[in-house]
C-alpha cells in the first residue's frame, strides 16, 4: 500500500504537536523493534490516528469509517494517508482481511481503536471483537496505548494548531495465549475485555468507563510478548 501522504503530514504534525501542544510520550521502549504489530489505542477525537502514529516508529495503517472515502478525492487521501475503509454496522470481513493481508503477507503496523467509535465522555467504551478476531487469527504482538487529553481536538483543522495536553502511554506488548486459538464468540469476547483492562490500567481511574470494576481481574487470555 503506497502511502505517500503520510510521511509529509506526519512530519507536519509534529511540528505542530511540538509548537502548540503539551505533548508527552512514556514507554516507547515498550514498542517491538521489528516484525508486524496491532496497536490498540482508546479513542477520544478525530485527530487520534494522528496523535498515535506520530509516537511510532514507521507508518501505520489503520481502518476508517466508509463514510469518509465517500467522494474520490477524500478517498485518494485516505488511503494516501493509510487509512482503508470499513463499515462500522455491520461485520465487515473485507476490512478485516485487508488488516490480516497488512499484518502477515506486509508485516505492517496496524492501528485498531477497539472501541469503534470516538467516546464522548472521555471514558472507555465497551471494546468490539474485531481486535480480538485478529489478535488470536494472526498472532501477532499486541501494543496497547492509553492516551489523554485529545476531548477538544474534533475538528481535524486542528491538526494545525493542536492545543492540548496530550499524553500518550505505551504498554509492554502481549500476545494471545497459544492454548487454545479458535474463533468463537466467547473467546473474542475474553480476549477483548483484557485487551480493554491492558488499556484501562494505563488511564487515571476517572477514563476507566466501561472498565473501571475490572481492572484487578486475572488475565489468563493473553501473556506479555518475548522478542525472538
Amino acid at each position: 500500500m503506497a502511502q505517500w501522504l503520510f510521511p509529509f503530514c506526519n512530519r507536519g504534525f509534529k511540528t505542530t504537536l511540538k509548537l502548540f501542544s503539551d505533548y508527552k510520550v512514556e514507554g516507547r521502549e515498550n514498542i517491538p523493534e521489528s516484525g508486524p504489530m496491532l496497536v490498540a489505542s482508546n479513542h477520544l477525537s478525530n485527530l487520534d490516528p494522528a496523535i498515535v502514529a506520530a509516537a511510532l516508529p514507521g507508518p501505520p495503517v489503520f481502518l476508517a469509517k466508509k463514510e469518509l472515502f465517500k467522494f474520490r478525492l477524500g478517498a485518494v487521501l485516505m488511503r494516501a494517508y493509510g487509512a482503508y475503509p470499513v463499515d462500522r454496522k455491520r461485520a465487515d470481513l473485507r476490512a478485516l482481511n485487508w488488516i490480516t493481508d497488512q499484518l502477515l503477507i506486509e508485516h505492517r503496523i496496524a492501528m485498531v481503536f477497539p472501541e469503534g467509535t470516538r467516546s464522548r465522555t472521555g471514558g472507555l467504551l465497551r471494546g468490539q471483537p474485531g481486535l480480538a478476531h485478529l489478535a488470536i487469527s494472526t498472532g501477532v504482538p499486541v501494543v496497547p496505548i492509553a492516551l489523554t487529553g485529545s476531548e477538544n481536538l474534533q475538528n481535524v483543522l486542528k491538526v494545525v494548531k493542536p492545543t492540548a495536553i496530550l499524553r500518550l502511554k505505551i504498554g509492554k506488548p502481549f500476545v494471545v495465549t497459544e492454548s487454545d486459538m479458535r474463533l468463537s464468540r466467547r473467546r473474542a469476547t475474553d480476549v477483548t475485555r483484557e485487551i480493554m483492562v491492558r488499556i484501562a490500567k494505563m488511564l487515571p481511574e476517572a477514563k476507566r468507563g466501561e472498565y473501571s470494576d475490572q481492572c484487578d481481574i486475572e488475565l489468563t487470555e493473553t501473556v506479555e510478548y518475548v522478542s525472538q
